[in-house]
């Protein structure tokens, strides 16, 4: 299991964002320092809960300060994107980065983000279905270009996306979803699947499953389906306790800040009643954070390991936590968990009995 840094800082407001831009690309430079190969970057807009909005931007200047890095999105909220500049954007990525890099798409679920844009959130399974209509065509690189006419984007392309990418036919796609269908067409198509920090072994088993059954009825390759098995990702809220230390004495006034501003970004709640904000802090520190002592965090993640995960996205920086309170805790876990997590590979026997199984434990929907 390979371990990649994952940046969504939330901000406390525009008078702390110059800073946290700067500590969060010294974070970077510090992981790439310690051994971690990605570093991947996700998309909010409007709110404190992300410190930097743009993630093509960002990613454009890690490019050039950490050229070791593999980059990936998880993901880029593509309604919001213009197809054909989204490829442009993808493919220059692609150049700066010598084919380093992992498309991550999904529709976006904030409302306040769609309107922002002047778009309704209600379109945005529809657009996500046109919109990679549309970048599969420029990516298919016909010199004489191509049309699109859709419900939302419309146009004439006569030449060629410019430029051309390094990995071909396109850069590597990965998809955030969990829909059994969509995974399976995952599979399909070669691209990984980005999953959600709710996810259990048991949850993940149906769903593993599909993606599979994808691949194989789509015979892939051996290189496409290690691919997209590589790029496949868990992405956890990580905290590296120190033996004897006390999550809630260390960061607690963190998490409460994290369960707000999340709260406030993806469901447009600023007051919710103290019960049940406590209700919500809880699962979400129980649930959602991983945290614990580097041995703690090895036995927590073995089992996604052996599942077949080929990546684990640790989300360090949350709920405002103090730079030093940061770093601590990529340092623990590059020392410890890092080393003992790339040494775990697939266990074939539980492959196989994912395998035996896939009809009967794989949801409907």
């Amino acid at each position: 299991m390979r371990s990649s840094i994952y940046i969504n800082p939330q901000t406390r407001g525009a008078q702390h964002d110059r800073q946290l831009i700067k500590e969060v690309l010294g974070q970077i430079d510090l992981a790439e320092r310690l051994g971690f190969e990605d570093v991947w970057l996700t998309e909010h807009h409007f709110s404190n809960y992300n410190a930097y909005s743009d993630p093509m931007m960002l990613a454009s200047a890690i490019s050039q300060r950490n050229p070791r890095l593999r980059i990936g999105f998880s993901l880029a909220v593509v309604p919001l994107h213009h197809p054909v500049r989204f490829a442009i954007q993808a493919n220059l990525l692609d150049q700066l980065t010598d084919g380093r890099v992992v498309i991550g798409i999904g529709p976006g679920n904030a409302e306040d983000e769609f309107r922002g844009y002047g778009l309704d959130a209600a379109d945005r399974h529809a657009m996500i279905a046109e919109f990679i209509d549309v970048l599969e065509k420029a990516w298919a690189q016909d010199p004489a270009g191509f049309q699109y006419d859709g419900s939302f984007w419309r146009g004439t392309v006569n030449g060629r996306v410019i430029p051309a990418p390094v990995q071909q036919p396109h850069p590597h796609v990965a998809w955030g979803t969990e829909t059994s269908a969509t995974v399976e067409l995952l599979g399909r198509k070669g691209w990984s699947w980005l999953i959600g920090p709710y996810h259990t072994l048991d949850t993940l088993k149906p769903l593993i499953y599909r993606l599979d059954k994808g691949q194989r009825e789509a015979n892939l390759s051996e290189e496409a389906r290690a691919r997209a098995w590589a790029h496949t990702g868990y992405m956890r809220q990580i905290y590296v306790l120190a033996p004897g230390e006390d999550v809630e004495e260390s960061i607690g006034q963190y998490i409460t800040n994290y369960v707000r501003e999340s709260l406030k970004a993806n469901f447009g709640i600023d007051n919710m009643p103290k019960d049940k904000f406590e209700e919500r802090r809880a699962f979400f520190k129980e649930k959602w954070l991983a945290y614990g002592t580097a041995e703690e965090l090895i036995e927590r993640f073995t089992p996604y390991a052996k599942l077949g995960i080929g990546h684990l996205m640790c989300w360090f920086n949350f709920g405002y936590l103090p730079d030093d309170i940061v770093r601590r805790s990529i340092i623990r876990y590059a020392a410890d968990v890092l080393p003992a997590l790339a040494a775990i590979k697939p266990d074939p026997e539980l492959q196989r009995q994912i395998a035996a199984e896939g009809e009967h434990i794989a949801p409907r929907r």
